[in-house]
């Protein structure tokens, strides 16, 4: 069939079977300043009843976007919504009175300290949803997360949308969660407090995503990002424990050249990296890479000339921030670093991760998300991913703190499944899991081994035993595997 087209032209609209259009129309493209204010790019956005917002969380405690956004929510009178963010912070306070005033009734995404504190006396009316963060970018990539309106702070963005956190003056380094929420959202507002030239000279997020550009004061306190679970810790106990987990990588022939290696940002876990940067000078070894999140700690390491790369995802100090603007080693997006769904990540060639807990098992489960009081407390992070990713996977913890044995028969909430943990290193000892046959072989005569039913012995003499919790039967939250699948469930408990 032949047709005349908008060109002048007639043209065959039936080729090979196959149906065609003709040309119809040709115009300019033409472009403005996406650059507008939050309420009325949220406006603009169709914000209505029972959306769903995506955050990220890189400005950690000292994050003002989303609480901003929330605000604006309620002024405009939505309701039920749902958020996504990667995290909450005690910052995020306010979003106990969102949930009161029925702005949220949905939270999939972390909730550290008072929202999850609150979250765990007042279930909403779904049970909150804790990913890792590579689980986090699965489900977004795949649809199990549908986000309608992803809200991305950034330290610089240009009237187009191109936007970065590693410049301004509240510069937190890359922007590496929401990549996937930009790819995927039905829209996109990037929040910055400043405006660049075209082209933004940092892009992690795109202009080919961003809906608008919405221009606040301030984004947030930078000197924030700093916690106190990113500091080292002085404490003479957990510095045994720090030195036990680099003893045991020492033993079992994991610090060799070309090593990769993490650790968790917890006070234990930067110790051990600061006891195997130690090490690596003292033995004139030089790792191939250092994987995760960046901290003075690391990069110190990295100017000694002991690990070659860093192949970072986050950063978690000033110092690390201003080191990012000027180095040529490159950041990998949370994608990169833990999707599971991808065909390669940084952290599947691992040797080693030190990470944290506040209890483990004589299965090896390990539990960071709530503490033995029942209380939902912490997000689960990257310790699924890296656990699972690395050739060592070691949990650092005292035997017991304060009146609760750490080391328990079972935890109160499984985060990572103990097969996937290959060593658990306490103040009283390493214990090894009797899976890993190959590793107790390799260390037996160089550590002393003791099997975790001792340490959890040891922890319940010295403590009575972990305190009895009565659950009701409202569900405050779920843990979910990195593959989607459900792990554990968080339930209420009574309190007196």
């Amino acid at each position: 069939m032949k047709e005349k087209n908008a060109a002048g032209r007639t043209v065959e609209t039936t080729i090979a079977g196959k149906t065609y259009k003709p040309f119809s129309i040709a115009k300019k493209h033409s472009w403005s300043s996406k650059v507008t204010s939050l309420p009325d790019a949220l406006k603009k956005c169709g914000l209505k009843d029972g959306l769903t917002l995506s955050f990220h969380h890189q400005l950690r405690n000292g994050d003002f976007v989303l609480n901003m956004t929330l605000e604006e929510a309620r002024n405009l009178g939505v309701k039920n919504l749902m958020t996504a963010q990667t995290a909450m912070f005690n910052v995020h306070n306010p979003v106990i009175e969102f949930i009161q005033d029925g702005v949220i009734n949905r939270i999939e995404g972390s909730v550290n300290g008072v929202v999850g504190d609150y979250i765990s006396n007042n279930p909403l009316p779904y049970p909150v949803v804790l990913r890792s963060h590579g689980g986090r970018w699965a489900a977004v990539k795949k649809g199990e997360i549908h986000i309608d309106i992803a809200v991305i702070a950034a330290s610089a963005a240009d009237v187009r949308g191109n936007a970065t956190g590693i410049l301004g003056e509240n510069a937190f380094g890359p922007i590496s969660y929401s990549e996937v929420d930009a790819m995927h959202a039905d829209h996109v507002i990037v929040v910055t407090d400043n405006i660049v030239d075209y082209p933004c000279k940092f892009q992690e997020i795109q202009e080919r995503y961003v809906d608008y550009v919405a221009e606040v004061d301030r984004i947030g306190d930078p000197n924030k990002i700093v916690s106190g679970t990113t500091k080292i810790t002085e404490d003479p106990m957990k510095l045994q424990i720090a030195r036990g987990c680099v003893d045991l990588m020492d033993a079992a022939g994991i610090i060799r050249n070309d090593m990769v290696f993490q650790s968790g940002a917890g006070g234990i876990s930067l110790a051990a990296m600061k006891y195997l940067g130690e090490l690596l000078e003292e033995k004139n070894i030089v790792a191939s890479c250092a994987t995760g999140g960046l901290t003075k700690l690391i990069i110190d390491i990295y100017k000694s000339g002991h690990v070659k790369h860093l192949y970072y995802s986050q950063v978690f100090d000033d110092y690390s921030v201003d080191f990012v603007k000027d180095t040529l080693e490159m950041p990998a997006d949370i994608g990169h670093y833990a999707d599971p769904t991808s065909k390669g990540r940084t952290i599947d060639g691992l040797d080693t991760v030190v990470l944290g807990a506040t209890e483990v098992d004589v299965n090896f489960n390990v539990n960071v998300n709530t503490h033995s009081d029942g209380r939902l407390l912490h997000g689960i992070g990257g310790h699924q991913d890296t656990a699972a990713g690395a050739s060592l996977a070691i949990i650092s913890c005292p035997v017991f703190r304060k009146t609760n044995p750490i080391v328990l028969e079972n935890v109160t909430t499984i985060t990572t499944p103990g097969s996937v943990v290959d060593a658990i290193v306490t103040n009283e000892g390493i214990a090894i899991n009797p899976k890993r046959k190959d590793l107790i072989e390799k260390v037996r005569d160089k550590l002393d081994i003791v099997p975790i039913e001792e340490l959890k012995n040891m922890a319940y003499d010295a403590t009575g035993g972990p305190q009895k919790l009565e659950f009701t039967d409202e569900l405050v939250g779920i843990t979910k595997w990195f593959d989607g699948t459900v792990l554990d469930a968080i339930w209420k408990v009574k309190r007196n």
